[in-house]
């Protein structure tokens, strides 16, 4: 599917934003129902919560950055 930029009218190129977690471990970012709850063992609690995979995609011309949340994880 082509994406066009909504500031620019250009091409847009599907990447992901990536987090970077405990022990240099990597993975893509995920958005979550509701407002963050401390967690003592994981930092932040998710029990309860719907998760999101994140796709971005990002301007050729300009670098504007565009995210959607699509589907359930």
């Amino acid at each position: 599917m082509l994406h066009r930029c909504s500031k620019c009218d250009s091409d847009m190129e599907e990447g992901f934003l990536l987090e970077k977690g405990d022990s240099g471990v990597l993975s893509p970012q995920a958005w979550v129902t509701g407002k963050p709850e401390k967690s003592f063992f994981s930092g932040v609690s998710i029990k309860g919560k719907q998760m999101y995979d994140v796709k971005t995609f990002r301007c050729n011309a300009c670098g504007y950055l565009e995210s959607y949340a699509l589907g359930v994880q």
